[in-house]
């Protein structure tokens, strides 16, 4: 009996390798990543605007050495964050970036141009909190002169963080506010960013709802959207309540202006093949219209 038990197991074995064997066979081939595509030739602002503004800031970005820079002494009624004309959902953008000391800026993506109703509101509350927390001299009247208008061109999605980690206090805040997290939401795994005034290499990975951040080469985060890691982060946030946030599956990639000096240069993007993942909910800015 138990050599009867011993051969059946043997061609059990045999018999599921086959099968596996049959499936790897017949697996699809992977369809491979799109070319490359170059979101900034090194010589026009071809293919950037003004985040909902037709036109290009000029007087506050310009085009330096081979470099999208923003100018650390620009009026701010000239100032916007920029953005792609294009959409995108399942990427893969590689950039380098340098930062002033002191700076503070960022790179938003799968971001609406028409924002959710609220989402506004939500943002001028949370400014307001922030103004009252630093309690700035004059902050009773900038706060009195505040409209949900004011925050209409505020661009609002996930955003990788690019700080002077030593020098800005925000950085001090925590580590969902230094170089490589995914701000106010979740942190690196650790500190990568060379020092102010240096390059540094950005790649940034959106493939359905999984995200990666790199950066210098090095993977400091990652994420599913969707998951329970991210519900809660969220609630913890300043994006709390904007229903939807983090649901839309393709935008627009906006470079920050947060009046600090920085280039932007080597900006490439190609479309992948979208991971299959167990979180599976998506909307499109369609479904605010």
């Amino acid at each position: 009996m138990e050599r009867l038990i011993h051969t059946a197991m043997k061609c059990a074995v045999v018999f599921l390798s086959s099968i596996a064997g049959l499936l790897i066979t017949r697996a699809p081939a992977q369809t491979p990543p799109r070319e490359w595509v170059a979101l900034f030739d090194g010589r026009s602002t071809t293919g950037w605007r003004s985040y909902c503004r037709e036109e290009f800031p000029a007087r506050c970005w310009v085009v330096e050495d081979g470099a999208l820079k923003r100018l650390k002494n620009a009026a701010d009624s000239d100032c916007s964050d920029i953005m792609t004309v294009g959409e995108y959902g399942n990427f893969e953008l590689e950039l380098d970036y340098r930062i002033s000391p002191d700076g503070n800026s960022g790179i938003k993506y799968l971001v609406p141009e028409k924002k959710p109703t609220g989402w506004d509101k939500l943002a001028m509350e949370f400014e307001i909190g922030e103004l009252r927390r630093r309690a700035q001299p004059g902050y009773e009247e900038e706060i009195a002169r505040m409209t949900p208008g004011d925050f209409a061109c505020f661009p609002i999605g996930f955003e990788y963080q690019l700080i002077d980690d030593v020098g800005n206090e925000d950085a001090l805040a925590g580590g969902t506010h230094i170089t490589g997290a995914v701000y106010d939401l979740l942190a690196p795994s650790r500190k990568a960013a060379q020092p102010a005034g240096e390059f540094n290499h950005v790649r940034l990975v959106v493939s359905g709802n999984h995200v990666e951040h790199w950066l210098n080469g090095i993977k400091v985060l990652e994420f599913e959207r969707g998951s329970r890691q991210l519900e809660q982060a969220i609630e913890r946030s300043k994006f709390r309540g904007m229903a939807g946030f983090g649901a839309i599956s393709r935008g627009h990639i906006v470079l920050q202006d947060h009046g600090s000096e920085i280039w932007f240069r080597n900006i490439r993007i190609r479309e992948l093949k979208p991971w299959r993942s167990a979180f599976s909910f998506q909307l499109s800015n369609s479904d605010f219209s």
